[in-house]
């Protein structure tokens, strides 16, 4: 089975927008998302000079230890903690405008599974 059974299309954009827009602040956020300093400095060992892949490294070690639980609410949290609210209010943006294209009045949710008719079956 793999680690996550999909990627959703917003925490992806997300993640994206992180790693364009953090830079040398990630450590920082790394803390806020609960990743060790035993996990931080093997990133830093990994690519020692590549701040971009360090970012990305970051977010990878995060969704795999998060796994289904990876929620760009959790992002956005942990970017507020540490004062990165411009790249939070990125974020934000970025889910607004999908849950408009998508038609979704509720971005960053599945309760549009919920609502509507029973499934059959339901009780």
């Amino acid at each position: 089975l793999p680690l996550c059974p999909f990627h959703p299309p917003d925490l992806r954009a997300a993640m994206e927008i992180i790693c364009d827009n953090v830079g040398k602040d990630w450590r920082r956020l790394a803390r806020h998302l609960g990743v060790s300093d035993v996990k931080i400095e093997a990133i830093e060992e990994k690519y020692p000079r590549n701040l971009a892949e360090q970012v990305r490294e970051l977010l990878r070690v995060w969704k795999n230890s998060t796994r289904e639980n990876a929620a760009v609410s959790c992002l956005v949290g942990a970017l507020r903690g540490c004062q990165l609210n411009v790249v939070a209010d990125l974020i934000e943006e970025d889910q607004r405008a999908r849950a408009l294209q998508s038609g979704s009045a509720n971005p960053g949710s599945f309760t549009a599974w919920d609502s509507g008719s029973a499934a059959p079956g339901a009780s």
